[in-house]
């Protein structure tokens, strides 16, 4: 897979480069002046490998990173290791006729980032997050009108058990004034008073059996909002274990917050500590953050399913379910959805074949004079050259077990040995002398540190060397062009060495500074031979790390503003230079000489490239037929060979052009060439620049064969094969003859009411495509 294009935002000083492309035969030099953020985007495309960022990479307006990558894809290549059944039928169909994918990486805090599809699939698991996220809106709706209901329902029950109490108030007054009117009637023995008291008794046994019947009442009503508000309540459980899982996840974010605030602190002091006992003190508490880390983040993973779990089983306890059943049925829902990739499992999945990422850069990838043996196994890439021993080591086949030989007599004897075999040959690496048949050999050797270092005493460490015929010394011993070349190699070799079968990304910022001008042109020398195999990535100020003929290859890095390094970073494609600055493009300049683009003969706009002095003629001669308004400047190459020489020079000085070609083979071999290199073979952006007439072989063919005869070759005979045809089967001069037609029609010997019908409506179209392409 290669990678095709990136996207950086809120990486440093980067806001956002939106979308460029990468040269498509794999060397990509980034240009610009110090502090433009050339660098930014190495370590930005590093991290978007390894997921690493540390506190400088951020704005200072803290947003946090997203780091996005476009690489070529064939569904072939990750057949055998997806799991078919788990793609969505929309994700199949797509991932099954995309030939690019992009990845990316989006970083929720400062120390944490995962992976999800580019835009071409988001869209398809955006479409599913939309409609989850209004179900979920619809089960927050519904939870506020539960709310809501629950209230009134409470409201509606206390109002019930009021009017309860107040009826058996009622009901027990009625009885005891019942039994009141009992006793009077056996206490007064006269009739008539007897009779008084019996009829107030049966008005009141009429009132106490009518309250009896609506206390009745007022109890099944009770009752009935008691249910009522139980059934509410009982999905107000489930709201309620939401509102726990909630409280619990924000009080372990809290706590993962806070550790990663410890382990910051920790790594910000990485290095600065007095002593080795302090700094490997420092690292075990590092490690136990770290654990920390990882054991709140999945605790906090499994509170997000259990909430999930719990929202939807309050949807189906709306719907009526029992909570028992509710949930069982939310855990079935979510173990189907888990059924198909998520984006970012998807991503995940995908990610295992891109290529390797590889920042070669001076403190890791430079060849140390010694390393500690204790940071090889312990992987500490904080440690100065770890990168370029652990090349050193791959390339002799070294592990761990070597260096753990009893006896001291043996494993020096060994180390001997592989120090014969250790002999690179940079005769066709490097043309520069290195000492006597540039043969120059890396001696490394194990020895222990003595009491002069006492916290380290008795411990091994790896020493190295750099010996020629002349001298032996250590790697900072040499100049720094040789540690640099020879740290490189060691590198390549590797690399070339590394059986994952992945591709590799190999990314350089400032390669070969400290070399020879002649030097650095081998560095270039070497990134052409190596970019079938590797993608190179590099930044640079040199004149001799820029091919002229190949400036498509370049991508030029500046700040909005020129002089204030606090605004932002901004990118221009090769197809863009002329909105970079002179300071920014003088790599370019340098290698070309003066700049083209403050001379008069070439203007600024509206040039158009034609492929040799002929068709200039005919072009000239044809705007003054037609009368031709827009200014246009015609600029002959000296074949068509020489077009893309001139596209080159005309992109590296920032001046706007147009490429005309006709439809010839040598023209159209030169317009699918250009689309390639200058246009990725993207239509939309190369139609903005270049024009193939298809149609018309040669400029004179836009003639009918009629004028052609009557007006440039000027014969009597007729014409029964293309105007261009003709001129090379006649051996006819095809300067001569356009340059004397242009002269003709300067003079007005020939005008456009003088063509026929059929050059009118040819000239007449190739006009308006033109002007569709001049500003």
């Amino acid at each position: 897979m290669q990678l095709v294009s990136f996207r950086i935002q809120n990486f440093r000083s980067i806001v956002d480069t939106g979308w460029h492309q990468l040269a498509h035969d794999n060397i990509t030099s980034l240009i610009g002046q110090n502090e433009s953020g050339k660098t930014s985007i190495l370590e930005a495309l590093k991290a978007f490998h390894d997921g690493v960022l540390i506190e400088d990479m951020l704005r200072s307006d803290l947003s946090l990173p997203v780091v996005t990558c476009k690489f070529t894809f064939q569904f072939e290549d990750m057949e055998n290791r997806l799991n078919k059944q788990r793609l969505s039928p929309e994700i199949r169909k797509l991932i099954t006729t995309v030939d690019t994918v992009s990845l990316t990486r989006k970083w929720v805090d400062d120390m944490d980032s995962h992976m999800e599809m580019g835009d071409e699939f988001q869209e398809v698991y955006n479409v599913s997050l939309h409609k989850l996220r209004e179900r979920e809106a619809r089960i927050m709706e519904n939870l506020e009108h539960l709310n809501r209901d629950q209230a009134t329902a409470s409201k509606h029950l206390n109002k019930a058990n009021d009017e309860l109490e107040w009826t058996l108030e009622k009901v027990e007054t009625v009885r005891l004034r019942m039994n009141a009117i009992k006793r009077n009637i056996r206490k007064f023995p006269t009739r008539e008073r007897k009779e008084e008291l019996r009829m107030e008794l049966k008005q009141e046994e009429e009132m106490f059996l009518k309250l009896k019947e609506t206390l009745e009442q007022k109890k099944i009503k009770q009752e009935e909002k008691k249910d009522i508000l139980e059934a509410l309540n009982e999905k107000i459980r489930v709201s309620d274990k939401l509102k726990e899982i909630k409280e619990e996840s924000t009080l372990k974010r809290e706590e993962l917050l806070l550790a990663r605030e410890q382990l910051k602190q920790i790594l910000q002091m990485t290095g600065m500590y007095p002593s080795e006992r302090e700094q490997r003190a420092a690292e075990i508490k590092e490690e136990i953050f770290r654990t920390e880390i990882e054991k709140f983040k999945e605790e906090i993973e499994q509170l997000n399913v259990e909430h999930s779990i719990q929202l939807l089983a309050l949807e189906f306890v709306f719907e009526g379910m029992s909570i028992e059943n509710a949930v069982k049925a939310a855990e079935k829902e979510l173990k189907s959805a888990k059924e198909f990739y998520s984006s970012t499992e998807l991503a995940e999945e995908i990610f295992k074949i891109l290529p390797d990422f590889e920042m070669f850069e001076d403190f890791s990838s430079l060849l140390p004079n010694r390393i500690d043996l204790e940071d090889i196994i312990r992987a500490n890439k904080r440690a100065e050259g770890y990168k370029a021993a652990l090349n050193f080591l791959t390339i002799t086949g070294l592990e761990y077990s070597f260096f753990q030989q009893p006896s001291s007599r043996i494993l020096k004897q060994k180390i001997e040995n592989l120090n014969g075999e250790l002999t690179l040959n940079f005769q066709d690496f490097w043309r520069q002398n290195l000492g006597k048949n540039n043969k120059i050999n890396i001696n490394f050797e194990l020895s222990h540190y003595d009491h002069t270092n006492p916290e380290k005493s008795g411990k091994p460490f790896i020493e190295f060397w750099i010996k020629d015929e002349l001298e032996r010394l250590y790697p900072k011993q040499r100049s720094r062009g040789v540690r640099w070349f020879l740290s490189f190699f060691l590198e390549l070799k590797a690399t070339a060495m590394d059986k994952s079968q992945r591709d590799k990304v190999l990314l350089i910022d400032e390669p070969a500074v400290s070399l020879h001008a002649r030097a650095q042109e081998d560095v270039l020398k070497v990134f052409d031979d190596i970019r079938e195999r590797i993608q190179i990535i590099y930044t640079t100020h040199s004149p001799h790390l820029i091919d002229v003929n190949k400036l498509y290859r370049i991508l030029a890095v500046q700040r909005a503003v020129q002089d204030d390094m606090k605004s932002e970073t901004l990118v221009y494609s090769a197809r863009s230079l002329k909105s970079a600055t002179a300071d920014t493009l003088s790599p370019i300049y340098s290698t070309m000489g003066a700049r083209l683009s403050q001379q008069e003969i070439i203007k600024s706009f509206n040039n158009v490239i034609v492929k040799d002095l002929s068709t200039f003629y005919f072009m000239k001669a044809i705007v003054a037929l037609t009368g031709f308004e827009k200014e246009c400047y015609f600029l002959p190459a000296s074949g068509a060979e020489s077009i893309p020489m001139m596209v080159n020079i005309l992109m590296g000085w920032g001046i706007d052009y147009i490429i005309l070609n006709f439809g010839n083979s040598e023209e159209r071999a030169v317009h699918e060439k250009l689309m390639k290199e200058q246009y990725d073979n993207k239509i939309d952006l190369a139609s903005k620049q270049m024009l193939l007439m298809d149609f018309h072989p040669d400029a004179e063919d836009l003639f009918s064969t009629i004028d052609f005869k009557k007006y440039v070759v000027k014969v009597r005979e007729g014409i029964t094969v293309k105007n261009s045809e003709y001129l090379i089967d006649n051996n006819y001069s095809r300067a001569i003859l356009a340059s004397n037609f242009l002269q003709e029609v300067n003079n007005g010997n020939v005008n456009f009411k003088n063509l026929d019908e059929e050059t009118q409506e040819n000239l007449n179209q190739f006009i308006q495509q033109m002007a569709a392409l001049l500003k």
